[in-house]
C-alpha cells in the first residue's frame, strides 16, 4: 500500500510526471538512431522535439487537435522559409524581420497563439543551425517536423491516459497558494506592540498576487475542457471546488480592522493567538487539500482547526463576559473576523461535498478567449499601435534578431545562429524579466560548458554520451520553469553532446560562450533603446485602473445589501478584476525597483499607495464576504449615500492619476458629512449593518491620503520625466 501511495505521489507531481513524457520522447528518438547507427540524425529530431514541447499548452483533446494542425503548418513554414532564403541574405533578413513580427503579433489573440508563435520562432532559428548543411530543402524541416509529430503523438496519449491530470494540478495549485497566503496572515495576528503593518501589506499584496495567478491559470484550464464558458462532465466536479476557492480567496483576502489597533487593544491576551493558530490550522488544511486533489483522493477534513475554532469561540465568549468597555467596539471587530473564518472552516470541511445548488449563471465562467477569425483580426489589429506592450515586443525583437543576423554575416561566424537563439530567450517584455534571464543565460551557458568539457573527457563513449543527452534534455524541461539557470546549464551540456555526436564536441565551446554574450547584449539594448516599456511612465495608467476595478468591485457589493447574496457572473468578474489590478501594481513596482535608477520615480510613494490599495481591496473584500440583504431603509439610505461619495471619490482618484494631475477640488465631497454618519451607527443595529458602515468608514478614511499620494506621485513624476 505505501509503494502504491509512493508512486501516486510521484505520478501527481507535475514536474516528475512531465519528466517521464520527456524521458519516454527522447529515448524514442535516441535509442532507434543509436540502433540504425544514424546518429546524426538525433540533433535535428531532438531539436524538433524541444521546439514542440516548448509551444505546447494545455488544451481539450479536441482543442488540442486544432492547435497542433495550426503548429505544424507555422513549423513548416518557418522551416521551409529558412532552407529556401538561407543563400539570399537580403531576403533572409527581410524574411527574418517579418516574419518575427507576425508571430509576436499572433501572440495577441491569445496564450495559446503566443506559444506557438514561439516555438514557431524557435524552429526557425533550429533550422538555420544545420542549414548549411542541408543536402535538400526538404531534409531537415522533415525532420525538426518528425521530431515534433513524435513529441505530440506522446503527448496527445498522454492526455488521453490522464485527462484530468492539469486540472487537478492547477487546481491543487490554488490550494498551495492559498495556504502560503493563510500563513502570511497568521503573522498578523502576534499582538507586537507598535506594530508596523506596511511590511506585512507589501508581502501581502505579493502573496496575493501569487494566489490570483494560480487562480487564473485553473480558471484557464477550466475553460479549455469548457463550451463557451459552460462545464459539464468530468470537469464539473472540480469547478465546484475552484468556485469555492474563490469564495475562500475573499475572504482571507478581507480585513476587518486595522491590525496595529488589535495587538495595541489585547497585547496581554491569549485572543490574538488563538486566530494566529486557527489561520495556521486552516493553512494545514490547505495543503492536505492541495495533495487529495493532486492525488485524486477524497479528502478528509481533520478535527485540529475545527478544535481551535471551538477554542476561539470560547475565548472571544470570555473576553465579551468581561464587559470591558474599552473592549467593546475592537471585541465586535473579533466577531466579523470570527464569523469570516468560521465560513471559511465551513468551505473547507466541504471541499469533499460542494455546494451544487447554484443557478446557471453561477456556475458561468468568463470566456474572453476568441473563437472565430473576425474576432483573431479584431484583437490582432487592436494591437498594432506603439501604445501596445505586445506591438513594442514585437518590434524590438524583430529589430534585435534582425541585427543578430547582420552581425554573423557581417564577421562570417560559423556558428553564429546561437547569438538569435540566445537573443529570443532573454530578451523580454520588459527590462526586469530580461535582466533575470540574462543573468540565468549566463550562469547557466558558462556552467553547463565548463561541466560539459569536463564530461566529454570523463566519458568518451557513445553510449555515455548518449545517455548525457537524455538526462541532460529531462533535466531542462524539469527545471526549465522554476529555475532557468539550472536549465540553461543542461540544455547546454546537451548541445554539446549532440555537436559531439557530428565530431565537434569542444569544438563549440567557446563559439557557444562568445555568441550567448553577444545575444545577451543585443537583448539587453534592445529592451533598453527599443521602444523601451519604462514601469514608471506607465505606473500611473496601473493605479488609476486598480482604482476604477476596486470602484466597481464595490458597487457590485453594495447592491446585493439590498438583493441578497448573489455570486452572479457580472460579480466575479468584477472581483477578478480588482484583484488582477492589484497583482498587476504589486509587479509593476517590483520591475520598476529593478530598473536602473534613472527610470525610477516616486518609489516611496508608490510603496504607500501598494499598500493603501491593497488595504482598500481587503476592506472592501471583507464587505463581499459577508454580503447578505440588510432590511431596514434608513440603513440604505445610509450606504447608498456613503457608497455614493466614496464611488465619485475613486472616480476622482482614477482621473486625476491616468491624467497626472496633481490637483482637484474635493470641498463638495466633505461637506456631506459622512464621516460623521458612519462612526454614530446605532447600538441596536444587528451586527450585519454594523459591520457595512465600519468597512465603509475604514474605506472612506483612507481616501485623504490615496488623494495626497496621487497628487505627489504626479509631482514627482513631472519632475522625474523633465530632468530625463
Amino acid at each position: 500500500m505505501q509503494k502504491t501511495n509512493y508512486l501516486r505521489q510521484l505520478g501527481a507531481n507535475r514536474t516528475i510526471s512531465y519528466s517521464i513524457l520527456i524521458l519516454l520522447t527522447f529515448l524514442g528518438v535516441v535509442v532507434p538512431a543509436w540502433h540504425f547507427e544514424q546518429t546524426q540524425l538525433i540533433t535535428p529530431l531532438i531539436l524538433g522535439v524541444i521546439a514542440a514541447a516548448l509551444a505546447e499548452s494545455d488544451d481539450s483533446f479536441f482543442g488540442r487537435l486544432k492547435a497542433l494542425l495550426l503548429t505544424f503548418i507555422c513549423f513548416a513554414i518557418a522551416a521551409f522559409s529558412i532552407e529556401l532564403l538561407f543563400k539570399t541574405p537580403i531576403l533572409f533578413a527581410i524574411g527574418l524581420f517579418v516574419s518575427t513580427f507576425g508571430f509576436i503579433m499572433l501572440g495577441s489573440i491569445g496564450p495559446r497563439y503566443a506559444s506557438i508563435a514561439f516555438g514557431s520562432l524557435l524552429i526557425a532559428i533550429y533550422a538555420m543551425l544545420g542549414a548549411h548543411e542541408s543536402t535538400n530543402i526538404w531534409f531537415q524541416p522533415l525532420l525538426l517536423l518528425a521530431g515534433a509529430a513524435w513529441y505530440y503523438l506522446l503527448s496527445m496519449i498522454w492526455q488521453i491516459i490522464w485527462p484530468m491530470q492539469p486540472v487537478q494540478q492547477s487546481l491543487s495549485n490554488v490550494f498551495i497558494t492559498l495556504a502560503d497566503y493563510l500563513e502570511l496572515k497568521s503573522d498578523l495576528f502576534h499582538p507586537k506592540s507598535n506594530l508596523d503593518p506596511q511590511p506585512f501589506r507589501i508581502l501581502e499584496a505579493k502573496l496575493n498576487a501569487n494566489t490570483v495567478s494560480s487562480l487564473n491559470g485553473c480558471k484557464a484550464t477550466l475553460l479549455h475542457r469548457s463550451k463557451h464558458g459552460h462545464i459539464d462532465g468530468p470537469s464539473d466536479r472540480f469547478l465546484n471546488v475552484y468556485f469555492l476557492a474563490q469564495d475562500i480567496h475573499e475572504r482571507v483576502s478581507s480585513s476587518h480592522y486595522r491590525y496595529q489597533d488589535l495587538a495595541n487593544q489585547f497585547e496581554r491576551s491569549d485572543i490574538l493567538f488563538r486566530f494566529k493558530h486557527l489561520l495556521q490550522e486552516q493553512a494545514k488544511a490547505c495543503r492536505k487539500i492541495a495533495n487529495s486533489i493532486a492525488l485524486g483522493q477524497t479528502y478528509t477534513h481533520n478535527d485540529d482547526s475545527i478544535l481551535s475554532l471551538d477554542e476561539l469561540q470560547q475565548s472571544l465568549a470570555f473576553l465579551t463576559e468581561q464587559n470591558n468597555p474599552q473592549w467593546r467596539q475592537s471585541i465586535s471587530q473579533l466577531s466579523y473576523l470570527f464569523n469570516n473564518l468560521a465560513m471559511v472552516e465551513k468551505q473547507l470541511s466541504n471541499v469533499s461535498n460542494p455546494d451544487t445548488h447554484h443557478i446557471e449563471e453561477e456556475r458561468q465562467l468568463d470566456d474572453t478567449s476568441v473563437h472565430t477569425p473576425k474576432t483573431m483580426w479584431s484583437r490582432i489589429r487592436s494591437n498594432l499601435n506603439p501604445s501596445s506592450m505586445l506591438f513594442r515586443h514585437a518590434i524590438r525583437m524583430s529589430i534585435a534578431l534582425t541585427l543578430g543576423y547582420a552581425i554573423i554575416q557581417t564577421f562570417d561566424i560559423e556558428r553564429g545562429y546561437w547569438i538569435l537563439l540566445t537573443t529570443l530567450f532573454v530578451c523580454q517584455p520588459n527590462y526586469s524579466a530580461t535582466k533575470q534571464k540574462l543573468k540565468d543565460r549566463v550562469i547557466g551557458t558558462v556552467a553547463g560548458l565548463l561541466i560539459g568539457g569536463m564530461l566529454l573527457t570523463l566519458f568518451p563513449s557513445q553510449e555515455s554520451q548518449l545517455a548525457f543527452i537524455i538526462l541532460s534534455g529531462v533535466m531542462f524541461f524539469a527545471f526549465r520553469i522554476n529555475n532557468y539557470s539550472y536549465a540553461t546549464g543542461f540544455i547546454t551540456l546537451l548541445v554539446l553532446f549532440c555537436f559531439n555526436q557530428l565530431g565537434e564536441g569542444y569544438a563549440v565551446i567557446l563559439p557557444r560562450l562568445g555568441d550567448t554574450l553577444v545575444g545577451c547584449a543585443l537583448a539587453v539594448l534592445a529592451v533598453t533603446y527599443i521602444l523601451p516599456d519604462w514601469q514608471s511612465s506607465k505606473l500611473h495608467r496601473v493605479m488609476a485602473s486598480s482604482m476604477s476595478a476596486n470602484r466597481n468591485y464595490l458597487a457590485q457589493i453594495i447592491g446585493q445589501y439590498r438583493v441578497g447574496k448573489k455570486d452572479s457572473l457580472s460579480y466575479r468578474i468584477a472581483r477578478r478584476e480588482a484583484h488582477n489590478q492589484d497583482a498587476a501594481l504589486s509587479v509593476a513596482i517590483s520591475n520598476m525597483l529593478v530598473e536602473p535608477g534613472r527610470y525610477r520615480s516616486a518609489t516611496d510613494e508608490s510603496f504607500r499607495f501598494l499598500t493603501l490599495n491593497h488595504a482598500l481591496l481587503s476592506y472592501i473584500s471583507a464587505l463581499g464576504a459577508h454580503r447578505t440583504r440588510i432590511e431596514d431603509e434608513s440603513t440604505h439610505k445610509l450606504i447608498f449615500d456613503a457608497h455614493n461619495v466614496i464611488h465619485q471619490h475613486l472616480q476622482i482618484l482614477h482621473e486625476q492619476l491616468f491624467n497626472h494631475s496633481a490637483a482637484c477640488d474635493l470641498s463638495s465631497l466633505y461637506n456631506q458629512g459622512i464621516e460623521a454618519r458612519l462612526k454614530e451607527w446605532r447600538e441596536d443595529d444587528d451586527e450585519s449593518v454594523k459591520m457595512v458602515l465600519q468597512q465603509l468608514h475604514l474605506i472612506y478614511i483612507m481616501l485623504p491620503e490615496l488623494h495626497s499620494l496621487a497628487s505627489k506621485f504626479a509631482v514627482r513624476v513631472d519632475k522625474s520625466d523633465n530632468e530625463k
